[in-house]
């Protein structure tokens, strides 16, 4: 029964009413996974932030947003394939991606290095694991170009 005043919802019982939760459910699908990753912590560079083993969610974004401090995610430079038997499947526990500490931006000076007087060139990071001990990072590689930056690290992310 209809009382003055209600209006009545012309979708409430149609197709289009339920394709709508749909639709946005995939819609919201699509963008978290054309602008977020998930990748998993391999050893003890990053310590005490992130552990090994930690599984961290990491979104895209432009470089230009990054400010130092910021835990960044790194493409690793592509391994060439060993020579060997034609038709060798690559290897795919090999890392892809490292992360670290943003320690300096274009035009600052590189920190930890002995030579303090160098300049981080423009189009690149100066970035160093937190555990500096035993990390691999720009101290042994250099600046790592923009190019290589995959993300910024957003959350740890419990696994369940």
């Amino acid at each position: 029964m209809r009382t003055h005043g209600s209006t009545a919802n012309p979708f409430a019982r149609t197709p289009v009413a339920a394709a709508v939760p749909a639709v946005l459910t995939l819609l919201t699908a699509f963008v978290v996974r054309s602008r977020c990753v998930l990748l998993d912590v391999s050893g003890p560079s990053m310590l005490p932030a992130y552990r090994d083993g930690d599984r961290l969610l990491a979104a895209r974004v432009p470089v230009r947003l990054v400010r130092r401090g910021t835990v960044v995610v790194i493409r690793l430079r592509p391994v060439p394939a060993p020579s060997g038997p034609a038709g060798r499947v690559p290897d795919r526990t090999a890392p892809t991606a490292m992360v670290k500490r943003v320690a300096a931006l274009p035009g600052e000076a590189t920190p930890g290095l002995p030579s303090a007087a160098e300049v981080v060139p423009p189009g690149h990071l100066f970035v160093l694991g937190d555990n500096r001990e035993v990390s691999y990072d720009s101290r042994h590689t250099g600046p790592v170009p923009f190019a290589r930056f995959a993300g910024v690290v957003l959350c740890r992310v419990r696994r369940g």
